[in-house]
């Protein structure tokens, strides 16, 4: 599935001469020689040497956003003396064969690009990039580490890596955090190397500093003395069986239950995270609320891939109500103005969408629900 996965024994390649590149800054958008449709993020450390192999992190974004990772951790690339690659095409929703793909032609064009050492080879990965980037270590068996950011491992069979370390993050307030904390549990007990650091935050690549003791983990093989590093004790299981069971019930009640219900349950769900509340219950229910935030997520954009607008209107009640700043939230709300030809609301929404972060321009780019309202002088321009 990726260049780099030759035996560790194989016969040395004859030397190669690489480009020069400007070391000690981000390649926002290099593209792939032979294959126009690739393109990735890189940043070389001031240590990089064309004449040496070097160490390097692959890293997969959920949005194909690879210049954010690349600019949030530089100074770890600096520190460690590891190059740091980032796709721009790896997200969410993509089928098996694009992801491969994409992978096998990223990966391929790095090593061709960049002097780079086989044996020492990362990948790291956030939300749905974190499970391509244990994807690729568990049928890669040059990938000494993975640091999977906000999700556990995809589901694969007769995997032939259960070698490398793996190093789970996450929020406290991720609705992925039990996910990992099972994970962790499952491949501790089954002899791996394995450990979880845990942030307060939620679904979100985390903070410099945590990467940090992760990037510790994984290339230096530190285990002690880490802030981060998450004891596991059994006192909270009771908890995280109730958690599981209020996720169940949450997402049954978004096709069952009206919006009178939902505003109930909202409130309920924000009064229970105040101070007042036991620390454990108040995490678990902003966990609750980011979960709802993602399960509405899904649920207004299969109600628009269906054509029900009814659906999809109700469903976006429910999202702006548990996260009336979310950009996805807006551009949803812009689709359905555009659909009810609602023009300047739609533009207004749309807007929105971007001044709070919205960035998915193929995506904006795509949607037919926009295409009556491009030649308007005052439709958003996109990248």
């Amino acid at each position: 599935m990726v260049s780099c996965n030759g035996n560790k024994h194989q016969k040395k390649a004859p030397v190669k001469s690489y480009k020069a590149w400007k070391t000690g800054f981000v390649y926002e958008d290099v593209k792939a020689e032979g294959d126009s449709s690739i393109f990735y993020a890189v940043y070389l450390p001031k240590s990089y040497d064309i004449k040496s192999a070097n160490r390097i992190l692959f890293i997969f974004d959920a949005h194909a956003r690879g210049s954010l990772p690349i600019k949030k951790y530089k100074t770890l690339s600096e520190k460690y003396n590891i190059i740091i690659a980032a796709s721009n095409n790896s997200k969410n929703g993509q089928s098996a064969t694009e992801r491969n793909h994409v992978i096998t032609a990223f990966m391929s064009d790095v090593e061709k690009q960049f002097n780079i050492d086989n044996t020492k080879i990362y990948t790291a990965g956030f939300s749905g990039g974190a499970r391509v980037a244990t994807l690729i270590a568990l049928f890669n068996s040059n990938v000494a580490g993975v640091i999977g950011c906000a999700a556990g491992f995809p589901q694969v069979q007769n995997p032939v890596n259960k070698g490398f370390t793996w190093v789970g993050v996450v929020g406290n307030k991720d609705f992925n955090f039990l996910e990992l904390k099972n994970l962790n549990r499952q491949l501790t007990a089954n002899g791996w190397k394995s450990h979880l650091l845990v942030f307060d935050g939620k679904h979100e690549w985390p903070p410099e500093d945590v990467m940090d003791e992760a990037f510790q983990i994984v290339i230096n093989g530190k285990s002690k003395d880490l802030t981060y590093d998450y004891k596991d004790n059994s006192s909270g299981r009771t908890m995280e069986n109730i958690e599981i069971q209020q996720q169940k019930v949450l997402a049954r009640a978004m096709e069952e239950k009206d919006l009178k219900w939902w505003n109930n349950e909202i409130t309920q769900l924000e009064n229970d995270t105040n101070t007042t509340v036991a620390k454990n219950k108040s995490l678990m229910n902003h966990r609750l609320l980011n979960y709802l935030s993602m399960i509405a997520y899904i649920y207004t954009d299969r109600a628009f891939k269906l054509n029900r607008i009814d659906l999809a209107s109700k469903y976006l009640s429910i999202y702006e109500r548990v996260d009336p700043e979310n950009p996805d939230m807006f551009f949803f709300k812009a689709v359905k103005f555009a659909l009810l030809k609602e023009d300047k609301q739609a533009i207004a929404a749309l807007k929105t969408a971007i001044d709070k972060g919205f960035d998915d321009f193929p995506k904006l780019n795509s949607e037919h629900a926009f295409d009556r309202l491009r030649s308007k002088s005052d439709f958003p321009t996109s990248k």
